[in-house]
């Protein structure tokens, strides 16, 4: 069964572009602060949580990003088109 959702207007899809595009930066961000983070205290050091679990935190929001910029790149798609 195939649910067809209303068009967007080119105005709601660009809001949505720079949503999504504040999302990707912020998760981005936080992921290289976290990967930051471990490679300053490569060293054995401590660096609160567990180093395997900061590091599949870092990867988890960056897996989160990828998938917002596909969703970002099939909103330019549709706003070219539109």
């Amino acid at each position: 069964m195939t649910t067809s959702r209303p068009q967007e207007s080119p105005e709601e899809l660009r809001a949505e572009l720079e949503r999504l595009e504040r999302e990707i930066a912020e998760l981005q961000r936080v992921a290289r602060e976290m990967r930051e983070q471990l490679a300053d205290h490569s060293d054995g050091s401590e660096v609160g949580p567990d180093r395997t679990e900061a590091l599949t935190m870092a990867e988890e929001q960056e897996a989160i990003a990828a998938v917002l910029q596909a969703r970002r790149q099939e909103l330019q798609r549709r706003l070219a088109a539109s």
